[in-house]
């Protein structure tokens, strides 16, 4: 954003100390957003190159909602979820599920697969312990891809919600900001903010590419738009939001990073979703909270590359 010439010296300094950066350098040197972005990219390369199997514990609390009701307001539509019942809104159904969460680095600027192995649904065991995903991979086989593909897409059973949903996933945004494909999006500066008291820009994006990176389950373009909050000196991603949507379904995914020592790098805390679908009355939300991260460093990639047998 670039500041007007001002007639007043005092004109030009109340604009800069109200936070929006300029073009030019203060005397601060306060960054531009190329500036930001370019740290930004810096450090999400940086999580390809740190680690190439990540390990979480996962602690995943979803409910099916249904919209508080207020029979006045006619019947049932997009702005009215809730219309034409005579029931109350509140909580339908609740669950809980603990699983191991992976991240594995594919190599080349791909990013990561997310695997989740869902071993406890309300406190009943439902897979053996023993981190048996993390094991495909420390020794990999042509068939470890494969099967660890199988074990995820068994875990996405036990969602709650008739909706099919894979896009749960609380490092998807952090990715819009890798080199390969941050030009896919339009990135613009909106705030500055704080993030659990530590200083932010909020930056907001829109896919503008098609086809886009997330697609329907019927192979519809579903584009993205979301904010990013992003520590302006360092580049470090402390918050994403993004927004899955179209005429028929609504999603958002807001992921909150936090330090973690051992690792020496930031990781996420929690990760809230939301889902909603037209024709539906209830609406699935989500809360997810991550511990015991465990960092493997492991040759996955020439299994990645290879794919499964056959």
């Amino acid at each position: 954003m670039t500041a007007r010439h001002a007639a007043a010296a005092g004109l030009a300094l109340a604009f800069l100390a109200s936070g929006v950066p300029t073009s030019g350098r203060s005397a601060q040197a306060e960054p531009t957003l190329a500036d930001v972005l370019a740290r930004a990219a810096t450090y999400v390369r940086g999580y390809e190159e740190r680690f190439s199997l990540l390990v979480a514990e996962e602690e995943y609390v979803q409910e099916i909602r249904r919209p508080d009701n207020n029979p006045s307001a006619g019947n049932l539509s997009r702005t009215n979820p809730g219309g034409g019942f005579s029931t109350g809104g509140g909580v339908r159904k609740r669950q809980t599920l603990r699983s191991d969460y992976l991240l594995v680095r594919v190599g080349g600027g791909g990013g990561w697969l997310p695997f989740r192995d869902t071993f406890q649904v309300n406190g009943r065991r439902v897979a053996d312990r023993g981190d048996r995903l993390a094991k495909l991979f420390l020794e990999p086989t042509v068939g470890s891809l494969d099967r660890a593909s199988r074990i995820m897409a068994d875990s996405t059973r036990y969602n709650l919600g008739s909706m099919t949903r894979t896009i749960n996933i609380p490092t998807l945004a952090l990715l819009f900001l890798h080199p390969d494909v941050r030009g896919r999006f339009d990135v613009s500066f909106a705030a500055t903010d704080q993030v659990d008291g530590k200083p932010a820009w909020r930056l907001e994006y829109h896919e503008r590419d098609r086809p886009t990176l997330i697609k329907t389950t019927r192979g519809r373009d579903l584009p993205v738009y979301g904010e990013l909050w992003v520590d302006a000196a360092t580049g470090t991603v402390l918050k994403t939001m993004m927004t899955a949507a179209d005429p028929v379904i609504r999603a958002v995914v807001t992921t909150t990073y936090r330090a973690d020592d051992a690792l020496d790098f930031w990781v996420p805390a929690r990760m809230e979703d939301y889902y909603k679908a037209l024709n539906d009355v209830d609406e699935v939300t989500g809360v997810a909270t991550y511990a015991n991260y465990r960092r493997f460093t492991v040759a996955v990639d020439e299994v990645i590359r290879r794919g499964p047998p056959g």
